[in-house]
């Protein structure tokens, strides 16, 4: 603001100075006229020689003040320009402030690739000086372009809107850092310029790296995990495995028919069990079962324990596509089995075609599941809510109690069932 003043004042003065040479100037003209005057009344010098010294004078003087007049005005511009380009300079200071100060670097290039600016930021970077990057080209810092290419890339940052890359820079004393540039192109003065935006990518590789690594120590763990589960799984199932092969050297020895139909229908009941947990460690996703193949296989296996040779049975399976947890899983295996088991004992025979119907559909928030067979039915439907049979205890406890759904048992050309409960989970 001093120099601002300062040019002001120079302005007003010089302003002012010129007026008062020209006033001067004629006053002095004046006086001195009569100065002469009363000079040559006591001399002999002629009026002639007056008159033409007078007019010699005022030419003199004239030229005199025109030409201080002229240099005046030339000073004047001169103080002007200086005054608008300071004004100028302050204008524009805020935004050199911002540029010299950003994290970023700020690089300026012509479209041969050649800088013209760049901030402090830069030179802290890279370690020369702002003069020294006047005569530098891009290749010079980045060891990805050479001077045949610069312009390309020039190119293709005027023609391609936010044009992004990342690339490396190398400083100075030779070391090099990653960057991540983004450009821009613009016009000034009518010529077309390059603004590019280069960030240090060091710490965010570095972090990059890092969570890279973390994620495959992770991946690591959840296979050890995985694999860890997959084992408890087939343990288990060997487990249960064993547990019906007691039972069926329990059942090989004994006369009694009661208790052999007891052990079989127990070993049935355990490879329900088992059968989920192979399904588990033989699949991929150790929460959730694909609920069809199970109940397939299911039938499949209870088809071979129950049913004789001489028995001819299809099989309507009609399924929706579902997933179901571990629990729920042995949940449905255990209603199935016990439903389809009394189906095979009871309704079908030897001498026809005998059809069981397994469908389970998802309605809105419900699934439906529905065990149909072509027997004779049940005279009294009533008597399998009040059934003293462990198996229909079992069906009703676990429609009751863990599925919290509804069970309705009917005649429809054989005994049907109906069972009815939440797609949700309820813990």
């Amino acid at each position: 603001m001093i120099k601002l003043d300062f040019f002001l004042n120079t302005n007003k003065m010089a302003k002012r100075f010129s007026i008062t040479y020209i006033f001067t100037g004629l006053l002095g003209v004046i006086f001195l006229d009569k100065f002469i005057k009363i000079y040559l009344e006591n001399n002999s010098i002629s009026l002639n020689s007056i008159f033409t010294f007078n007019i010699f004078f005022i030419i003199s003087t004239g030229i005199i003040t025109y030409l201080t007049i002229n240099h005046m005005q030339k000073v004047i511009k001169n103080v002007e320009e200086a005054y608008n380009d300071l004004k100028e300079k302050d204008r524009l200071a805020p935004y050199e402030f911002a540029l010299d100060h950003s994290v970023d670097e700020i690089h300026w290039f012509t479209l041969e690739g050649k800088f013209i600016y760049v901030n402090e930021s830069t030179c802290k970077k890279d370690g020369y000086t702002k003069e020294e990057f006047e005569n530098m080209y891009l290749e010079d810092i980045d060891p990805n372009f050479t001077r045949q290419t610069s312009p390309i890339c020039m190119n293709e940052i005027k023609n391609t809107p936010n044009w992004r890359i990342e690339s490396t820079h190398r400083r100075k004393d030779g070391s090099v850092y990653p960057v991540e540039v983004s450009g821009h192109a613009f016009t000034y003065n009518g010529k077309e310029y390059i603004c590019a935006f280069a960030r240090d990518m060091t710490q965010r590789i570095k972090n990059r790296n890092k969570i890279t690594t973390m994620n495959e120590e992770l991946q690591k763990s959840l296979k050890e995990k995985e694999i860890l589960l997959k084992e408890i799984h087939h343990r288990v199932k060997n487990n249960m495995e064993i547990i019906s092969s007691l039972l069926n050297m329990q059942a090989y020895k004994s006369d009694d028919k009661k208790f052999k139909d007891a052990m079989k229908e127990s070993r049935s009941k355990i490879h329900a069990m088992a059968l989920v947990h192979e399904f588990l460690y033989l699949g991929e996703n150790l929460a959730y079962i694909n609920v069809n193949e199970y109940i397939e296989k299911l039938l499949e296996d209870i088809k071979e324990l129950y049913i004789s040779q001489n028995t001819h049975i299809t099989i309507d399976l009609n399924l929706d596509v579902m997933e179901f947890s571990i629990n729920r899983c042995i949940q449905v295996g255990m209603l199935l089995h016990e439903l389809c088991v009394n189906a095979l004992k009871y309704a079908f025979k030897e001498d026809r075609d005998n059809l069981l119907c397994v469908h389970m559909k998802l309605i809105e928030d419900k699934i439906h599941i529905k065990i149909r067979d072509n027997g004779d039915g049940l005279k009294n439907i009533n008597s399998l809510e009040k059934s003293d049979s462990i198996g229909m205890q079992l069906v009703h406890s676990i429609v009751d109690f863990q599925l919290h759904g509804t069970i309705e048992f009917k005649n429809n050309k054989g005994l049907e069932c109906n069972i009815i409960f939440p797609k949700k989970e309820i813990k």
